[in-house]
């Protein structure tokens, strides 16, 4: 459901919406994209595998950083889900379809934030169009759309680049290094047992933790889980 948050100068027409979105984890469509090592091609999210190499970012002497996907959250290449498009200008335009609930990085900014807290005017980290570095990219335009799959690919490092752009690998709770140290058990599981496979269901020990954090969320004190509100421009 969503209200008019803001209108034009004059009046006649809404700019800006505030929205309350259904609060599952998709993370990304299986026409995201990311670029893997041997090829340096991008690849849909649809047609990547567990151990591929995959770019995750790139440092300040330009090297571009590549590391495997161990696992994923979940995935599922058929429906229909609910997702963000983010419109970016840098140089070219391009555009992102992540869920509102994703943690994504602002330019010049340690910590990332929801997606669905993004406004029109932030800038996100976005590779450079000679992919040489990182640069800012400036957000134009925000709207709800419809993608088929979802997909939540998991690095070492807990970032990767899809679509050009530097975003997380995690969801639903505001504190990045909160995330990635709680994986840190699931990753020692992964690297002696291996992860041959991936599901359509969030992984046991994901939804394990995800419980006690709602507990430690409600009972003890907020953690900063997502809320469900975001601001888009158009539908």
């Amino acid at each position: 459901t969503c209200v008019c948050a803001e209108t034009s100068p004059n009046g006649a027409f809404c700019s800006a919406f505030k929205c309350q979105s259904n609060q599952v984890t998709h993370c990304f469509s299986s026409d995201s994209t990311v670029e893997i090592k041997s090829t340096k091609e991008y690849k849909s999210m649809n047609e990547l595998k567990i151990g591929d190499e995959i770019l995750v970012n790139i440092n300040k002497d330009g090297q571009r950083i590549y590391e495997s996907i161990y696992s994923f959250i979940h995935a599922n290449a058929n429906g229909s889900y609910e997702y963000l498009k983010i419109s970016i200008e840098n140089n070219s335009q391009r555009s992102l379809i992540i869920s509102s609930n994703h943690l994504i990085y602002r330019y010049n900014e340690i910590d990332p934030i929801f997606a669905g807290h993004l406004k029109i005017g932030d800038q996100l980290q976005v590779i450079s169009k000679d992919g040489s570095s990182i640069q800012a990219g400036c957000i134009i335009n925000m709207k709800l759309i419809k993608s088929q799959g979802y997909y939540a690919p998991l690095t070492p490092c807990g970032k990767l680049i899809v679509d050009g752009i530097i975003v997380s690998n995690y969801a639903t709770v505001a504190n990045h290094q909160l995330a990635h140290l709680a994986m840190q058990p699931y990753r020692w599981w992964v690297q002696w047992i291996g992860s041959s496979s991936y599901s359509e269901s969030i992984h046991f020990y994901c939804q394990y933790l995800y419980f006690i954090v709602e507990y430690i969320n409600k009972w003890f004190f907020p953690i900063g889980l997502y809320d469900g509100v975001l601001t888009i421009t158009n539908f």
